[in-house]
Protein backbone atom coordinates (compact mmCIF):
# COMPACT_ATOMS: atom_id res chain seq x y z
CA UNK A 1 0.00 0.00 0.00
CA UNK A 2 2.79 2.40 0.90
CA UNK A 3 4.56 1.52 -2.34
CA UNK A 4 1.37 2.34 -4.27
CA UNK A 5 1.00 5.68 -2.47
CA UNK A 6 4.64 6.62 -3.03
CA UNK A 7 4.30 5.66 -6.70
CA UNK A 8 1.26 8.00 -6.98
CA UNK A 9 3.23 10.84 -5.41
CA UNK A 10 6.13 10.26 -7.80
CA UNK A 11 3.77 10.27 -10.77
CA UNK A 12 2.01 13.36 -9.46
CA UNK A 13 5.33 15.22 -9.16
CA UNK A 14 6.28 14.08 -12.68
CA UNK A 15 2.87 15.21 -13.95
CA UNK A 16 3.42 18.66 -12.40
CA UNK A 17 6.62 18.91 -14.47
CA UNK A 18 4.63 18.05 -17.62
CA UNK A 19 5.72 14.42 -17.96
CA UNK A 20 3.38 12.80 -20.49
CA UNK A 21 4.30 9.29 -19.35
CA UNK A 22 3.14 10.19 -15.81
CA UNK A 23 -0.09 11.53 -17.24
CA UNK A 24 -0.59 8.29 -19.17
CA UNK A 25 0.08 6.28 -16.00
CA UNK A 26 -2.51 8.33 -14.05
CA UNK A 27 -4.98 8.00 -16.91
CA UNK A 28 -4.57 4.21 -16.93
CA UNK A 29 -4.88 4.06 -13.15
CA UNK A 30 -8.04 6.19 -12.88
CA UNK A 31 -9.83 5.69 -16.19
CA UNK A 32 -12.07 2.74 -15.24
CA UNK A 33 -12.83 3.94 -11.70
CA UNK A 34 -13.68 7.44 -12.90
CA UNK A 35 -15.77 6.13 -15.77
CA UNK A 36 -17.82 3.95 -13.38
CA UNK A 37 -18.21 6.88 -10.97
CA UNK A 38 -19.37 9.29 -13.69
CA UNK A 39 -21.66 6.67 -15.24
CA UNK A 40 -23.26 6.00 -11.83
CA UNK A 41 -24.39 9.64 -11.79
CA UNK A 42 -25.04 10.37 -15.48
CA UNK A 43 -26.44 6.95 -16.51
CA UNK A 44 -25.08 7.39 -20.02
CA UNK A 45 -22.07 5.79 -21.71
CA UNK A 46 -21.65 8.73 -24.07
CA UNK A 47 -21.84 11.33 -21.29
CA UNK A 48 -19.49 9.33 -19.08
CA UNK A 49 -16.91 9.10 -21.87
CA UNK A 50 -17.17 12.80 -22.68
CA UNK A 51 -16.89 13.92 -19.07
CA UNK A 52 -14.04 11.46 -18.46
CA UNK A 53 -12.09 13.14 -21.25
CA UNK A 54 -12.90 16.57 -19.84
CA UNK A 55 -11.71 15.51 -16.38
CA UNK A 56 -8.33 14.43 -17.73
CA UNK A 57 -8.04 17.56 -19.85
CA UNK A 58 -8.69 19.65 -16.75
CA UNK A 59 -6.19 17.57 -14.78
CA UNK A 60 -3.55 18.22 -17.45
CA UNK A 61 -4.38 21.95 -17.58
CA UNK A 62 -4.13 22.29 -13.77
CA UNK A 63 -1.13 19.94 -13.38
CA UNK A 64 1.19 22.72 -12.21
CA UNK A 65 -1.13 23.71 -9.36
CA UNK A 66 -1.65 20.18 -8.02
CA UNK A 67 -0.75 19.80 -4.34
CA UNK A 68 1.20 16.56 -3.80
CA UNK A 69 0.40 16.71 -0.08
CA UNK A 70 -3.33 16.35 -0.77
CA UNK A 71 -5.16 13.31 -2.01
CA UNK A 72 -5.19 13.00 -5.78
CA UNK A 73 -8.15 10.62 -5.48
CA UNK A 74 -10.25 13.25 -3.72
CA UNK A 75 -9.19 15.94 -6.18
CA UNK A 76 -9.84 13.96 -9.35
CA UNK A 77 -13.17 12.52 -8.15
CA UNK A 78 -14.31 15.99 -7.06
CA UNK A 79 -13.57 17.30 -10.56
CA UNK A 80 -15.51 14.38 -12.05
CA UNK A 81 -18.47 14.88 -9.71
CA UNK A 82 -18.66 18.63 -10.32
CA UNK A 83 -18.36 18.28 -14.10
CA UNK A 84 -21.07 15.60 -14.15
CA UNK A 85 -23.46 17.67 -12.02
CA UNK A 86 -22.77 20.77 -14.12
CA UNK A 87 -23.49 18.79 -17.26
CA UNK A 88 -26.76 17.41 -15.83
CA UNK A 89 -27.84 20.88 -14.68
CA UNK A 90 -27.16 22.20 -18.18
CA UNK A 91 -29.17 19.39 -19.76
CA UNK A 92 -32.05 19.98 -17.34
CA UNK A 93 -32.03 23.70 -18.19
CA UNK A 94 -32.00 22.95 -21.91
CA UNK A 95 -34.88 20.47 -21.55
CA UNK A 96 -36.90 22.98 -19.53
CA UNK A 97 -36.17 25.62 -22.17
CA UNK A 98 -37.19 23.25 -24.97
CA UNK A 99 -40.45 22.41 -23.19
CA UNK A 100 -41.22 26.10 -22.65
CA UNK A 101 -40.43 26.97 -26.27
CA UNK A 102 -42.55 24.07 -27.54
CA UNK A 103 -45.42 25.13 -25.28
CA UNK A 104 -45.18 28.68 -26.66
CA UNK A 105 -45.01 27.44 -30.25
CA UNK A 106 -48.08 25.25 -29.75
CA UNK A 107 -49.94 28.07 -27.99
CA UNK A 108 -49.07 30.55 -30.77
CA UNK A 109 -50.08 28.00 -33.41
CA UNK A 110 -53.42 27.46 -31.67
CA UNK A 111 -53.97 31.21 -31.43
CA UNK A 112 -53.11 31.60 -35.12
CA UNK A 113 -55.46 28.74 -36.02
CA UNK A 114 -58.22 30.31 -33.92
CA UNK A 115 -57.61 33.67 -35.59
CA UNK A 116 -57.81 32.12 -39.06
CA UNK A 117 -61.00 30.26 -38.13
CA UNK A 118 -62.55 33.43 -36.73
CA UNK A 119 -61.61 35.39 -39.85
CA UNK A 120 -63.10 32.69 -42.07
CA UNK A 121 -66.25 32.55 -39.97
CA UNK A 122 -66.59 36.36 -40.08
CA UNK A 123 -66.25 36.29 -43.89
CA UNK A 124 -68.91 33.61 -44.15
CA UNK A 125 -71.26 35.54 -41.86
CA UNK A 126 -70.64 38.78 -43.80
CA UNK A 127 -71.47 37.02 -47.06
CA UNK A 128 -74.65 35.57 -45.59
CA UNK A 129 -75.67 38.93 -44.07
CA UNK A 130 -75.54 40.58 -47.52
CA UNK A 131 -78.49 38.43 -48.63
CA UNK A 132 -80.57 38.96 -45.48
CA UNK A 133 -83.26 41.68 -45.50
CA UNK A 134 -81.93 45.06 -44.28
CA UNK A 135 -84.03 45.18 -41.08
CA UNK A 136 -82.86 41.75 -39.91
CA UNK A 137 -79.23 42.58 -40.89
CA UNK A 138 -79.35 45.86 -38.92
CA UNK A 139 -80.77 44.11 -35.84
CA UNK A 140 -78.03 41.45 -36.03
CA UNK A 141 -75.22 44.01 -36.46
CA UNK A 142 -76.50 46.19 -33.62
CA UNK A 143 -76.87 43.19 -31.30
CA UNK A 144 -73.94 40.91 -32.09
CA UNK A 145 -71.32 43.28 -33.44
CA UNK A 146 -72.09 46.45 -31.48
CA UNK A 147 -73.34 44.75 -28.29
CA UNK A 148 -76.58 46.69 -27.93
CA UNK A 149 -79.47 45.30 -25.90
CA UNK A 150 -82.81 44.34 -27.46
CA UNK A 151 -84.43 47.41 -25.85
CA UNK A 152 -81.75 49.75 -27.26
CA UNK A 153 -82.18 48.26 -30.74
CA UNK A 154 -85.97 48.55 -30.48
CA UNK A 155 -85.66 52.22 -29.53
CA UNK A 156 -83.16 52.95 -32.34
CA UNK A 157 -85.19 51.22 -35.05
CA UNK A 158 -88.67 52.11 -33.76
CA UNK A 159 -89.77 48.47 -33.37
CA UNK A 160 -90.80 46.37 -30.38
CA UNK A 161 -88.26 44.38 -28.34
CA UNK A 162 -90.21 41.23 -29.29
CA UNK A 163 -89.67 42.02 -32.99
CA UNK A 164 -85.95 42.53 -32.31
CA UNK A 165 -85.85 39.12 -30.59
CA UNK A 166 -87.68 37.47 -33.53
CA UNK A 167 -85.34 39.11 -36.10
CA UNK A 168 -82.27 37.93 -34.15
CA UNK A 169 -83.63 34.40 -33.83
CA UNK A 170 -84.47 34.16 -37.57
CA UNK A 171 -81.14 35.73 -38.61
CA UNK A 172 -79.15 33.35 -36.43
CA UNK A 173 -81.14 30.43 -37.82
CA UNK A 174 -80.34 31.53 -41.40
CA UNK A 175 -76.65 32.01 -40.54
CA UNK A 176 -76.45 28.55 -38.92
CA UNK A 177 -78.11 26.86 -41.89
CA UNK A 178 -76.08 28.66 -44.54
CA UNK A 179 -72.77 28.52 -42.65
CA UNK A 180 -73.00 24.81 -41.86
CA UNK A 181 -71.55 23.55 -45.20
CA UNK A 182 -68.73 26.13 -45.01
CA UNK A 183 -67.90 25.24 -41.42
CA UNK A 184 -67.80 21.55 -42.30
CA UNK A 185 -65.27 22.34 -45.06
CA UNK A 186 -63.17 24.39 -42.62
CA UNK A 187 -63.39 21.64 -40.01
CA UNK A 188 -62.35 19.01 -42.57
CA UNK A 189 -59.46 21.21 -43.68
CA UNK A 190 -58.29 21.62 -40.08
CA UNK A 191 -58.45 17.87 -39.52
CA UNK A 192 -56.45 17.41 -42.73
CA UNK A 193 -53.77 19.80 -41.41
CA UNK A 194 -53.52 17.92 -38.13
Amino acid sequence: MKLHTSRKKEQLLALKRGDKAAFKWLFTMYEKKLYAFIFSIAKSDYVAEEILQEVFIKLWMKRETLDSAKSLDAFIFKIARNMTYNYLRGVASQEALKRELWKNIVHNKEQEDDKVLLENYEKIVSTILKDIPPQKRNVFILSKQQGKSNQEIADLLGISPKTVKNHLWKTLQIIREQAKPHLQKIHSFILFLL
